[in-house]
């Protein structure tokens, strides 16, 4: 008969194993993550409920390494579209726009888009996004649950980029469900399939707090040539006018806050993912 201590060893060892290799997935580039969501095999599917648009959560393998993945592959048009919140013309609801939001992430040196690839699944061509590890809850259970950070100022000063983003993509679809808190604190933002509308103005400029130095360097200095080449062919020209229009007026609320504050309150340093 095995002992308690062999029955808590024997329970605890997968675990480990799983807890030890999603570390060292941690640790791969961008590209090697992009590399992996292409081409690893699915060796398991399951439907999720969450959200408005039908999704799976998919277990990729490529033989050595195992990690899961979600799939989305909605994309319609209407020139109409009525929901709860009034009407919307030249709706769109695609997974392409998850494709544009990480690479536009990684043009502004955010990093806090997870890696998503276009791939063809089962006859169905769709997103495929790297499942975010170690995550203790979305937001809108720590709000629920009124559960504070650690540490404050690296909370707000993520929670300052992520309205920032969400005022440049004009994401329609940004709920507390689609911001997801790590173990670490860290803040990742998913689901941008409701995004990228071609509005030139923002949804609302109050949002706007401050700006991490490093993505301010980058948005200042996004070209439409850079914006194209780095986001094609997921976005088209009407939406890149809309990201670059929204970008500019960004641009001047913030060059009005420095006049207005000085760079010690309108400046902060967003802390590595």
């Amino acid at each position: 008969m095995k002992t308690r201590t062999q029955l808590v060893a024997g329970i605890l060892a997968p675990l480990l194993v799983v807890a030890a290799e999603q570390t060292a997935l941690s640790s791969w580039s961008d590209s090697e993550k992009e590399r992996f969501l292409q081409t690893a095999k699915v060796v398991k599917t399951k439907d999720l409920s969450i959200g408005v648009t039908g999704t799976q959560r998919l277990t990729l393998s490529d033989g050595v390494s195992t990690h899961d993945a979600h799939f989305q592959n909605i994309d319609v048009s209407q020139m109409k579209f009525e929901s709860p919140r009034g009407s919307e013309m030249n709706f769109r609801d695609s997974y392409k726009y998850n494709i544009a939001g990480y690479r536009l992430d990684r043009m502004l040196d955010l990093r806090m888009a997870p890696v998503s690839v276009e791939r063809k699944i089962g006859g169905r061509t769709g997103a495929m996004t790297w499942w975010v590890d170690d995550v203790q809850m979305m937001e809108s259970e720590r709000l629920k649950k009124k559960i504070k950070a650690p540490d404050l100022d690296k909370w707000n000063d993520q929670m300052h980029q992520v309205n920032l983003f969400t005022e440049l993509i004009y994401n329609t679809d940004q709920n507390m469900t689609n911001l997801l808190i790590t173990n670490d604190w860290t803040l990742w933002m998913i689901d941008f399939s409701r995004a990228f509308r071609r509005y030139t103005t923002l949804r609302d400029a109050k949002r706007l707090g401050r700006v991490d130095r490093r993505v301010w360097l980058k948005l200042t200095s996004l070209s439409k040539e850079k914006l194209t080449d780095g986001t094609k062919p997921f976005l088209i020209g009407p939406e890149i006018d809309g990201v670059l229009a929204r970008r500019d007026r960004i641009v001047e609320f913030f060059q009005k806050e420095l006049a207005r504050k000085g760079e010690a309150a309108v400046i902060c340093g967003l802390p590595g993912h």
